[in-house]
């Protein structure tokens, strides 16, 4: 007789709060794309189906591989009726469905999160990984009743946004996310205390679930949320938080840093101009001294970031290896004496990049990925300061960073990250300016001469801008394109990130007025900020976008480079060269036509959305649940092997039986005999008449003949069966299910085995101990 199938509003329940759950939790992935609606809300509709089918699959008591498959079946036809109009992907429906997925590829591999509206969606790729996480997620909770393991999926649905994405998760979709997680935990709980019946005592009227059992799941789901908060603002070494919350400032070595960029706009529009720095070098050409680096943007501005610098980094001789610099990159070393002057304080050190040694007095620091000094000492600062540095001069060649491959690997991924809310403009003139320019480095040199030369930009202090996101849109429309060095070094290294070049700006002087041989002096006027790049066998590679009234030269290395593409005319070799520079830098010269391009080179693949990412995680997620769940399915194989089948022997269910007190701790005693072992197990459950008819074929078998090994009939096989039911009813619910999903006999360091008698042992008093 089938047992009753009870109602539906239970597995309903649990299934809606497993969709709900998941669905909230991809609201993560809103910063993806400037469309969330295209996969938001095609995700709700298939989180109500997987929910509705599977509660219902469930409630008919099908197998559970028949409603994983009539859960993927159905929602794969909706899933593809909303994205292409067919729910059957065959013929053109299935071109249609291809066609939409490489687009949606190539918008990924092309644009940095948030994906423009105005290129085709990457919608489709979301769609997917969402309806697989709600599947997952279901499987886990609902099918399997492992509502902890559900957990898996539902953080790889959040990891995707951290690496990604500014700013880290969004505090409220968090929250949601945890609640939902806990209520499918206090469903899960509530459904299993129910089996149990009733209470006794004067509250058995009330029916078998307690309200101790709500408390304590929420009060273990509350800590656990509340500690996931509160654990980064207490420990000062931790830099990964839920919130993207914590205080700024550490123990130890960890610097709250200021941006220096606006001291440069204050310096470069007063009128006065002072000197700060003087050097003495062999160094021919010693301009871009850098101050500081800003690596992180956001909406409002520039900044250095909060960094975290052991107190081991200090100027005190040689420094590490020139970072993602490759090793026949020829260089030359030229040495300088830096003396700052009484009216610059600054806690930033002026340094050339690169610099393989330095020797400074004071406590400064220097940060490994930017390579710019900090003083780590509240009252130190550089005024009066004297200090020795030897800096290198790389001799890059256009021609191997046109061949470079993609950088984004090499670095941080906070150096091509950007803010969700970025302007739609920024990112759509980054890609109509780079065009058809097939490598970064080609990339970077249609943008330095979009700024220079061809977007119509004219060089003007008096501007009132920023670098925030409104003023780059002031700054990039058309009827603005006026500013000074800040506006330019922001806009083409936030365009440069928009299309997936690493980039950073650098605040320092751009050229020294020359005071004697091989003397300089820089001034508050040299002030200047420029862009960094990297580009892997360059390194950091400095560009020039800032028009000729101010910076009348550019990089050697970018000079000869013909960068295009459809919107940015280029001048014929004709054109007229560029101002000989106010102060100390080389004369320009005109661009010259590039070296033909080698036909073998491939087009790099620009970094974007990492979809290939969240299915690595989500295929790793289902690795580690197969993984989890290989113990049990183990286990259960060997019993059917053991029990139910012609072949099994006598020794074949003794062996099942120690391996079940093995997985629920019954205490199996060493060096006994079987009849000796019964006294034990009858204490836990066994049953005397089936322990009986066990070890008596156990006794006939291993007193036989030698070589002769006896075949478990029915009644043998009944009787472990006997004894392995009695033992699994006896022992309390915890023991049984760490039994059934984690058996020790399966996982522990080693198994406990029977084996047929070869002698008799005895004692020296002639007593047999036992039989092994």
């Amino acid at each position: 007789m089938s047992r009753a199938r009870g109602s539906l509003a239970a597995p309903l329940t649990v299934a809606a709060a497993a969709a709900g759950t998941t669905w909230v939790s991809t609201l993560s992935w809103r910063g993806l794309t400037e469309s969330p609606s295209l996969f938001l809300g095609p995700l709700l509709v298939l989180a109500a189906l997987v929910a509705g089918v599977g509660a219902v699959t469930r409630w008919w008591r099908w197998p559970g591989a028949a409603v994983v498959a009539t859960q993927t079946v159905v929602s794969v036809l909706v899933a593809s009726w909303m994205l292409v109009g067919t729910p059957l992907p065959v013929g053109a429906g299935w071109q249609l469905l291809v066609a939409d997925f490489d687009a949606a590829t190539a918008s990924a591999r092309t644009y940095v999160a948030p994906v423009p509206a105005s290129v085709p969606s990457v919608a489709p790729l979301l769609v997917a990984g969402g309806l697989g996480c709600l599947l997952l997620v279901d499987l886990l909770a609902c099918t399997l009743r492992r509502v902890t393991l559900a957990g898996l999926p539902l953080l790889a649905v959040h990891s995707v946004p951290l690496g990604v994405l500014d700013g880290g998760l969004s505090w409220w979709v968090f929250a949601a996310s945890a609640a939902g997680f806990l209520l499918m935990l206090f469903l899960h709980e509530d459904e299993h205390l129910a089996r149990w019946g009733r209470r006794l005592g004067p509250a058995a009227g009330t029916g078998g679930r307690s309200g101790s059992g709500r408390t304590n799941a929420g009060l273990i789901g509350g800590t656990a949320t509340a500690l996931a908060i509160a654990v980064p603002l207490a420990v000062p070494t931790l830099d990964l938080h839920v919130f993207d919350v914590g205080p700024g400032t550490g123990t130890g070595a960890e610097i709250d840093l200021e941006n220096p960029m606006t001291d440069m706009r204050r310096d470069l529009k007063r009128g006065a101009d002072v000197p700060l720095v003087r050097v003495r070098t062999d160094d021919p050409d010693p301009a871009y001294l850098r101050i500081a680096v800003l690596n992180r943007f956001s909406a409002e501005r520039w900044t250095s970031g909060d960094r975290d610098i052991p107190a081991d980094q200090e100027p005190d001789g040689p420094m590490p290896p020139l970072e993602g610099v490759g090793a026949g990159v020829p260089r030359v070393q030229h040495d300088y004496a830096v003396q700052v002057l009484d009216g610059f304080r600054s806690t930033w050190l002026p340094t050339q990049a690169p610099i393989n040694a330095i020797e400074a007095p004071g406590e400064w620091r220097y940060d490994a990925g930017t390579m710019d000094f900090i003083a780590a000492d509240d009252g130190l600062d550089t005024a009066g300061i004297g200090y020795r540095m030897t800096a290198v001069e790389l001799e890059r060649d256009p021609n191997a960073m046109l061949a470079a491959p993609s950088g984004t690997g090499d670095v941080g991924q906070e150096y091509v990250e950007l803010p969700s809310d970025t302007p739609g403009l920024v990112r759509e003139l980054a890609t109509s300016v780079t065009g058809s320019a097939t490598s970064r480095f080609e990339k970077a040199v249609a943008l330095q001469n979009w700024f220079r030369r061809d977007g119509g930009f004219t060089y003007d202090l008096g501007v009132d801008l920023g670098s925030g996101g409104d003023d780059l849109v002031a700054f990039l429309s058309e009827g603005g394109r006026t500013g000074y060095c800040e506006q330019f070094a922001s806009a083409m290294a936030v365009m440069a990130r928009a299309v997936g070049i690493p980039a950073r700006v650098a605040v320092g002087f751009l050229a020294p007025e020359r005071v004697g041989d091989q003397a300089y002096e820089y001034s508050s006027h040299d002030l200047h900020s420029w862009p960094e790049l990297f580009i892997p066998g360059a390194g950091w590679t400095p560009f020039e976008p800032t028009p000729a009234d101010r910076a009348s030269g550019v990089p050697e290395y970018t000079r000869n480079v013909v960068a295009g593409g459809p919107e940015v005319p280029l001048p014929s070799a004709s054109a007229a060269p560029e101002d000989t520079p106010d102060r100390g830098a080389d004369a320009s010269t005109a661009p010259e036509p590039a070296p033909e391009e080698d036909p073998g080179a491939e087009a790099e693949a620009e970094p974007g959305f990492p979809w290939q990412v969240l299915l690595g995680v989500l295929a790793g997620a289902a690795v580690l649940v197969l993984a989890l769940l290989s113990p049990r399915r183990v286990r259960r194989a060997r019993r059917e092997r053991r029990l139910g089948g012609p072949n099994g022997t006598v020794e074949d269910a003794w062996q099942e039986l120690l391996d079940t007190a093995v997985d629920l701790a019954v205490p199996w005693p060493p060096d006994r005999t079987p009849r000796e072992t019964t006294g034990v197990l009858r204490e836990h459950g066994a049953p005397a008449a089936a322990l009986d008819v066990l070890v008596g074929a156990v006794e006939r078998d291993r007193y036989g003949r030698p070589g002769e090994t006896a075949a478990a009939g029915p009644e043998v096989q009944d009787a472990a069966r006997t004894c392995v039911s009695a033992l699994m009813e006896a022992a309390s619910p915890r023991v049984q299910r760490r039994a059934r999903w984690w058996p020790r006999s399966v996982v522990g360091r080693g198994r406990r085995t029977t084996r047929r008698a070869s002698s008799v042992e005895s004692t020296p008093s002639g007593v047999v101990d036992h039989v092994g």
